[in-house]
């Protein structure tokens, strides 16, 4: 049974859902040293929907200060659980859902929400999206390097340690995220937002898992490209886990 309510905090119009309880290693050492991207970020992992009135505020202050920010990566997952509000997300992945129910285990959240943002998957606590400036400016928390690299004709990703063997996680996976960029604008036909045309940035389409990360240095290869979409590697301490590096 899920029960559906308004929240009564501050924000009294923010959305509740109660949760119910339900790679092949290459070796290193033959890899390009051609680094596509090295510098660690903070990753910002946005869930929302094109049905939820709340969502607008949050979608535009995230495009206007962190699409375009070097030390932070956008990323934009549409999620479902709203579609019976009048409009179906036309990006809605039912996988999304399930990957913020995974987060809210393992914050021991009581439920799900829009709209939402996990900063490095849960790394860095966050009551709210509007909390973003003074999160961000606290000291960095990524552990791995990440380095997307060519090799022949195809791509490696090399992910190795910047504390050595000083690690806070006992198992992590290696997943590659393919996102689009810049859709093209959607104009909301019913629902909560009707009458208003949203955009979006960095929406993700899909995840692959490359692989299990046991620690040291390791090299896994990253599948072919995915209709032009762009590319993002993270390395997270398991489902629902703090991201390591990106």
């Amino acid at each position: 049974i899920r029960q559906i309510f308004r929240s009564s905090s501050a924000n009294k119009a923010q959305k509740t859902m109660i949760m119910t309880t339900t790679a092949h290693n290459v070796p290193s050492n033959t890899a390009s040293t051609d680094t596509m991207h090295s510098s660690p970020v903070t990753v910002l992992e946005l869930f929302q929907s094109q049905g939820c009135n709340s969502c607008p505020p949050a979608n535009d202050f995230l495009i206007s200060n962190f699409s375009n920010d070097l030390t932070t990566l956008l990323l934009t997952y549409e999620v479902t659980y709203w579609d019976n509000l009048g409009w179906a997300d036309t990006f809605g992945n039912r996988r999304w859902d399930e990957r913020q129910r995974d987060y809210a285990a393992v914050l021991r959240q009581r439920s799900v929400y829009t709209p939402q943002v996990i900063a490095d998957g849960g790394a860095r606590p966050l009551a709210s999206w509007r909390d973003l400036p003074q999160v961000l400016g606290q000291r960095g928390v990524a552990e791995l390097n990440v380095n997307i690299m060519t090799q022949g004709d195809g791509r490696v990703v090399e992910v190795g340690s910047w504390k050595g063997e000083n690690r806070s996680w006992n198992a992590a996976q290696v997943v590659a995220v393919w996102y689009e960029e810049q859709p093209v604008d959607v104009v909301i036909l019913r629902g909560e937002n009707r009458g208003l045309t949203l955009p979006h940035r960095n929406v993700v389409r899909h995840l692959d898992v490359l692989g299990d990360y046991p620690g040291g240095k390791e090299v896994f290869e990253v599948p072919d490209d995915r209709m032009g979409m762009r590319l993002c590697v993270i390395v997270q301490a398991g489902r629902g886990g703090k991201i390591l590096g990106a």
